[in-house]
């Protein structure tokens, strides 16, 4: 398969688990897995780029990253299918360390690594979503997704007061928002106790 036609298959790919996973309502917490992905796919506020090569990572990362145009994409998921290259705990690294440097420019990242995936103990929400079940494609890659900071911030305080976040499982609402949350009030909202 052409490098083109695998961008273009990934790209898919991204789509379709929007549309079965994140997008319908999810059984378990009464709410779509994302509240907002049905309309960042509709309104073409989403931006999906394939990493087309086995060079550098960073490089290529960076380059997406400097050609965003955040008037008109909200998000960019940034999928790699030589995601071999690295390990989970090396992905986190990445991350981490991109958002070390973004944050405070108002971007902020979470990482999927296929190695990693959600834990149905701990995760169901994500691994079984509704009473349909789920066709994965038999593509494999990471994915980076990349969103302006302040925006998630604000998303996430409107969930909280509609309760979405109510059926989360602690653990995982801890590591995924509370700490992100946390992180943005340090950097922009000196004063307020999170």
């Amino acid at each position: 398969m052409s490098r083109k036609k695998l961008a273009q298959k990934i790209k898919d790919d991204v789509i379709n688990w929007s549309k079965t996973v994140l997008e319908p309502i999810n059984k378990h917490i009464g709410f779509p897995a994302c509240p907002f992905a049905a309309k960042w796919r509709k309104d073409k506020k989403l931006r999906i780029e394939v990493r087309m090569d086995k060079s550098k990572y960073e490089k290529q990362l960076t380059s997406v990253l400097k050609s965003w145009n955040k008037k008109q994409h909200d998000i960019i998921i940034y999928c790699d299918p030589f995601f071999e290259q690295y390990s989970p705990l090396q992905f986190q690294v990445k991350i981490d360390f991109y958002n070390k440097i973004y944050n405070k420019r108002d971007v902020y990242f979470m990482g999927f690594h296929p190695e990693n995936p959600a834990n149905p103990d701990e995760q169901e929400f994500l691994v079984d979503p509704t009473n349909e079940p789920v066709q994965h494609g038999e593509l494999e890659y990471s994915m980076m997704l990349i969103q302006k900071f302040k925006q998630l911030y604000e998303a996430s305080c409107k969930l909280h007061k509609i309760g979405y976040y109510e059926k989360w499982p602690k653990e995982y609402y801890n590591e995924v928002v509370a700490e992100r949350q946390h992180t943005y009030e340090k950097l922009f909202k000196k004063g307020v106790k999170s």
